[in-house]
């Protein structure tokens, strides 16, 4: 089963994503989701360190399965990461509706990071992480992203846990039911026609979208936003990273409706 949750496919027969280590399993406890099955270490299970043992003791009252694996098992599902001995398999969630994730009576005025094809499975997780730091109300994952990618929920640091997350097929029908709910789409491009700093947003809602760091946003994608932002960057720099651009753009948005 932990095999199976390290693929999109295996994630979507089995049911179940998987999360490793010690933090990510006290931090999708914390937030209220239920680890239906934990594999453990031997060694891991034994020790008796408090932090280990409240994690244990939390896990059974919450009826989670725990199930004990000699140590070089758990080193090979794991490629010898050292995040703690223990692996965890939660139940996908139910898919969001759209229209919910934008209402503004639920969340406050839509702020919505659109990952639009982004094939690096880290940096997936790094924009997540973002997202809930800068304010975002939801992320969005189109395409490729894959958002319950192991590496994508390490990255995170448990994110996915606090953020509302929506999944997407096909960007371009997202970015039209987007519009179709009032929510402006914004892209953000090295060779974007408008700088952020001279850039408007719209007060009703606004969807922040992003490419891959490798190919950026496809021309057909492009063609279906509002509007293409750039952000200043110094000459002969190519670009910025993918999370620093989500994140320099999400602040600057976020200063604004402070009235800063």
């Amino acid at each position: 089963m932990v095999r199976r949750a390290a693929t999109a496919k295996g994630r979507a027969r089995s049911g179940y994503f998987s999360i490793e280590g010690i933090r990510l399993h006290e931090r999708a406890l914390r937030a209220g989701w239920q680890v239906e099955t934990a594999v453990l270490g031997h060694s891991f299970g034994q020790e008796m360190s408090p932090r280990i043992t409240a994690l244990i003791h939390e896990l059974e009252r919450t009826n989670c399965r725990l199930v004990t694996v000699p140590d070089e098992t758990i080193v090979e599902l794991t490629d010898g990461r050292d995040l703690g001995a223990i692996i965890g398999l939660i139940e996908n969630p139910d898919p969001l509706l759209l229209p919910d994730l934008v209402a503004p009576e639920e969340r406050g005025v839509p702020l919505l990071l659109v990952a639009a094809d982004v094939k690096d499975p880290g940096n997936v997780g790094a924009l997540m992480r973002t997202a809930l730091a800068a304010g975002a109300t939801a992320f969005i994952a189109c395409g490729i992203s894959d958002p319950y990618h192991p590496k994508a929920l390490r990255t995170s640091m448990g994110s996915l846990f606090k953020l509302p997350v929506f999944t997407a097929a096909d960007t371009r029908k997202l970015l039209a039911d987007l519009a179709g709910l009032g929510i402006q789409r914004v892209g953000l491009a090295v060779d974007g026609a408008v700088s952020l700093n001279r850039a408007s947003f719209s007060e009703q809602g606004v969807a922040i979208v992003l490419g891959s760091e490798a190919r950026g946003l496809d021309a057909a994608v492009t063609a279906a936003l509002d509007s293409i932002v750039s952000i200043p960057m110094r000459e002969g720099v190519d670009s910025y990273s993918v999370n620093a651009a989500a994140a320099i753009a999400l602040y600057k948005i976020g200063l604004r409706r402070l009235g800063n």
